[in-house]
């Protein structure tokens, strides 16, 4: 539905503390019309050049706070609305080298009407890192 504005090129960056990369985290809309609570965020995976990180490696915050996947499933209240950026970190270490690389980002939410949960992919090939 809106899986192209999920995640832009410009929303990914190195996290870099005390001159050390310790991951690298992206900015990313919900690609659904509607805002849902935090625990329908069923699960969320990323791919570097082939490196899998899965959501029990990542961690997820909306509205100023962050949260792992465990946390999440409990958070009926908490919501992650339409339009509302969430931040996603990778502890990746050093972050993302310079140069090319090919990053694929799969989210499933589960919707009320729709039966189970559905997976929205956005994937970048030959994106290139600025190093923070």
């Amino acid at each position: 539905m809106l899986d192209k504005f999920m995640v832009l090129r410009e929303d990914i960056r190195n996290v870099i503390e005390y001159g050390v990369g310790k991951g690298f985290e992206f900015d990313m809309r919900i690609p659904y019309y509607r805002g849902v609570s935090l625990s329908l965020v069923e699960d969320l995976n990323v791919l570097v050049d082939g490196a899998s990180f899965g959501k029990d490696k990542l961690t997820f915050a909306v509205g100023g706070l962050s949260y792992t996947f465990d946390e999440m499933a409990t958070m009926a209240t908490l919501r992650w609305e339409f339009g509302e950026k969430a931040t996603v970190f990778v502890p990746l270490k050093g972050g993302i080298p310079l140069g090319f690389h090919r990053i694929e980002i799969a989210l499933t939410i589960r919707i009320s009407y729709m039966g189970g949960g559905r997976t929205t992919k956005a994937v970048f090939d030959q994106f290139s890192a600025t190093g923070g």
